[in-house]
């Protein structure tokens, strides 16, 4: 079983984005043909893709950083820590259900996905984004 990561920018039409949305669209594509290359092995290969996750800078994430740079670049979060600005962000109230997805919804989603309990699955994008993209 071999999970990969994605994000809803391979899905989203942007302005500035065309290298990160090719690259996020490209890991999508890469993982359903490596399912067909690796299925009479028997490995199956799932993408996941969740939105940002709502409590990973909280949690110690890098994207702390990231999202640093984004509120100072769009003066968005009138100083707020992005602990606290992630969650009700504008990217958050974008999606249909108006948040992020959580750190425990990634991890269980991808534990069921490697589990045999999802045996079935293969060449897929499980789509974690809270409706901030649709397929």
């Amino acid at each position: 079983m071999i999970l990969t990561l994605s994000t809803p920018g391979s899905k989203m039409a942007a302005p500035g984005a065309l290298a990160y949305s090719v690259t996020c669209a490209g890991k999508e594509s890469f993982s359903r043909v490596l399912a067909a290359e690796l299925a009479p092995r028997n490995i199956r290969v799932i993408c996941l893709r969740p939105h940002a996750i709502a409590d990973a800078p909280a949690a110690g994430s890098y994207t702390k950083d990231l999202f640093k740079t984004l509120i100072w670049y769009k003066d968005t979060a009138d100083g707020q820590p992005v602990e606290e600005w992630l969650p009700d962000s504008a990217m958050a109230q974008s999606t249909m259900l108006k948040r992020l997805p959580t750190l425990s919804e990634v991890a269980e989603t991808a534990a069921f996905m490697a589990s045999d309990r999802a045996g079935a699955m293969t060449g897929t994008v499980a789509n974690l984004s809270c409706g901030s993209v649709v397929d």
